[in-house]
């Protein structure tokens, strides 16, 4: 079977909005959490489009509260 791709946001609060973002700045996905015991979202790498991302920097934020993170991770093949 073929291995499911994906990645886990980790230690969210209750109520979050992460997107992502190519580093050139393009909207590739909007992930809502929304789960009072589990603090992880899981991403399947994969666009709005249902395409598969490509490797390299990726840029994402959490919006809860009225505040946002930012951050950034790699995704390598």
């Amino acid at each position: 079977t073929k291995q499911s791709k994906r990645i886990a946001f980790t230690k969210l609060p209750e109520e979050c909005i992460i997107k992502i973002y190519t580093v050139t700045g393009e909207h590739i996905r909007t992930l809502e959490h929304n789960d009072t015991f589990n603090s992880s979202e899981f991403w399947d790498l994969r666009t709005e489009n249902n395409q598969e991302i490509a490797p390299g920097l990726y840029v994402y934020t959490v919006e809860a509260y009225g505040k946002k993170h930012i951050s950034k991770f790699a995704v390598v093949r």
